[in-house]
């Protein structure tokens, strides 16, 4: 009886654990099953979210609606909103599409009395055959350029062909519409300004006279197509020529760079010849100290004199060995590191030479692109450069700084009638006036065209009027004689004072208007404003 009781309880016991097993699997089961709920809904927000991206910009009525479920997704995934805001969005497509059907239809509907209309007015048979295929096949206006494009092909095709005996008509009327579209005359006068500016090797000098000529010429626009062609034939030359240029700096460069790599090497070498022999001069005094050290031990522990002798000869013989080797290979090092040392010495001297070298092609190169080749005098950049200075130094001490912009007076005529030779001439002869009479302190530059800038530093503007008027005075007086004709040149200029809250531009559009009302006054003055 007992025996039976125990068995039906162990069975009991049994039981109760596999249902415990399988709730527990059961909790863990479904613990798994909400964790992957959980990424799967995490996921399909984003992807819900994304496309909401995506889809915007597509139509701005649908924007309050993909604005509305973006919001609700991030405040919390609320099913039966969710949906509300899905099916008004579906509703807001659905009524989209309808609308865009019934464009096409009406586009179809478009295009059907575009091409009645065309039928009606194009009446040859090849037009009429070509037409009615394109009325076939054509989509609703989905791509109305590839539309149009095709009609006018068909159209021109039977049209638009020349007649034998009238190419130099058609020829003129495409040179006139080209005209219409381009004003020859300001392309020319931009161009001249480019050849004002930029540096013209010298076998290009005569070439860039007459292109200049030519754009500045009465009858340019006749011929406009070939001077163009001759423009970019001179500007191609001049890259050509600046190509050498940049090769020699680029070869110098690299010639510098591998010295530099070789020097390194040398250096690095020089630092390992070091390590070397101070490591060598480290074990040989670690020798010696362990030998020393081993003798005074047999020292203080010998009985008989015998072995302490031959343990000291053994000692001695191993040290002198030691020592003659280590000043052999020092003596080797020291030859090697000599030879290092001379051989980078040597190389420090060239590349010093060569920096030097370069050093002066670089000044040049500087003074060069700083300075006007016509005129000789520095440029706009150098200019530029020299305002920056002067106008720092101004507002530093509050010492008085004038700018004067110098203009020569009917410089146009004087191409026009002479030609640019003689203009060219006119502003080597006005440059080199300033040159000889401008006050030291003072800075002229060549601004462009037959404009000159002047900056007279600590000058106030009475005193600036003096200068100026006795600068015009002089260039007024002298005579500029050329192929057996004396030219009278004259120039006039505005003058400005800078003042506190100036800037270069503020200060150059006064200077500017005072030369302006010069101008209009009769030339041959100096206004100040």
């Amino acid at each position: 009886m007992g025996f039976f009781s125990k068995s039906s309880d162990k069975n009991n016991d049994s039981d109760q654990d596999k249902w415990k097993d399988k709730y527990l699997n059961l909790l863990d089961a479904q613990d798994q099953t909400e964790k992957a709920f959980k990424v799967e809904q995490e996921l399909l927000c984003k992807t819900v979210v994304r496309l909401s991206f995506a889809a915007s910009g597509v139509d701005p009525q649908l924007e309050p609606y993909l604005e509305r479920i973006r919001s609700h997704i991030k405040n919390g995934v609320d099913s039966t909103k969710l949906k509300t805001e899905l099916e008004k969005f579906t509703d807001a497509l659905s009524r989209l599409k309808s609308a865009s059907a019934s464009n096409h239809q009406e586009q179809g509907s478009d295009v059907s009395l575009l091409f009645d209309f065309l039928l009606q007015h194009y009446t040859s048979d090849k037009q009429q055959q070509n037409l009615n295929l394109l009325k076939k096949s054509c989509q609703p206006l989905d791509d109305p350029k590839r539309l149009f494009s095709a009609i006018a092909k068909i159209i021109d095709a039977e049209e638009a062909r020349p007649v034998d005996n009238e190419p130099d008509e058609l020829a003129n009327e495409e040179n006139q519409a080209y005209q219409n579209l381009i004003d020859p005359v300001f392309v020319s006068a931009q161009l001249v300004q480019l050849f004002e500016h930029i540096e013209i090797p010298e076998a290009s000098t005569q070439k860039a006279q007459i292109i200049k000529q030519q754009l500045t010429s009465q009858g340019a626009t006749l011929s406009f197509e070939s001077t163009m062609d001759n423009v970019i034939s001179l500007l191609i030359e001049i890259n050509a020529n600046n190509q050498p240029k940049q090769q020699d700096i680029d070869k110098f460069l690299n010639h510098i760079s591998d010295q530099l790599t070789a020097l390194g090497l040398a250096v690095t070498d020089s630092g390992i010849a070091l390590m070397d022999a101070s490591f060598s001069r480290s074990k040989l005094d670690q020798s010696v100290s362990d030998q020393m050290n081993d003798l005074q031990n047999r020292s203080s522990s010998a009985t008989q004199l015998e072995p302490l002798k031959q343990a000291i000869t053994s000692h001695i013989s191993q040290i002198t060995k030691e020592i003659q080797e280590h000043k052999q290979k020092e003596a080797v090092q020291r030859e090697k590191y000599q030879c290092q040392l001379e051989e980078l010495s040597q190389k420090i001297k060239t590349m010093e030479s060569e920096t030097g070298e370069l050093q002066s092609k670089l000044i040049v190169a500087n003074t060069n692109a700083l300075r006007d080749t016509l005129t000789d005098l520095p440029n706009r950049l150098a200019y530029e450069e020299r305002l920056k200075m002067e106008i720092s130094r101004w507002q530093r001490y509050h010492t008085p700084l004038c700018l004067v912009v110098w203009d020569v007076d009917y410089f146009k005529k004087v191409n026009d009638q002479y030609g640019h030779q003689v203009g060219d001439k006119v502003l080597v002869h006005v440059a080199s006036q300033f040159t000889k009479y401008i006050r030291r302190a003072d800075f002229v530059a060549r601004f462009g065209g037959e404009e000159f800038v002047m900056l007279l530093p600590h000058t106030n503007k009475h005193s600036a009027i003096k200068v100026a008027e006795k600068l015009r005075s002089l260039i007024e007086q002298s005579e500029l004689t050329t192929n057996d004709t004396t030219l009278s040149v004259t120039i006039s200029c505005g003058i400005t004072q800078l003042f506190k809250g100036d800037t270069h531009e503020t200060a150059f559009e006064r200077a500017d208007q005072a030369l302006y009302r010069a101008k209009e006054l009769g030339r041959n003055q100096c206004c100040i404003l």
